[in-house]
């Protein structure tokens, strides 16, 4: 298993602040590629990230306050395939 970092995507949009909204998964919890993760607030609007992989929530970083793009918020444990690996 490899020790992911899950970080703020860029949001597309100039916004003033970001706040973290919340986790749509436990630590502990498996997590599907698609699934949704977490939510922000920006601009009024709340946007919602799905998981780019499949594995588990280890550790959460963030779990409220504001936030900017490229903040660390969590880690996750994944399996890669070679592929995702770079070989």
């Amino acid at each position: 298993m490899t020790r992911i970092p899950i970080r703020m995507p860029e949001l597309g949009m100039r916004s003033e602040a970001i706040a973290f909204g919340a986790w749509l998964a436990e630590p502990g919890t498996p997590v599907e590629k698609g699934q949704d993760l977490f939510e922000v607030e920006a601009d009024k609007a709340t946007v919602v990230f799905a998981s780019e992989y499949t594995g588990t929530l280890e550790e959460i970083i963030v779990s409220q306050g504001e936030i900017h793009e490229g903040d660390l918020l969590a880690y996750m444990l994944v399996q890669l395939t070679p592929e995702e690996e770079g070989g």
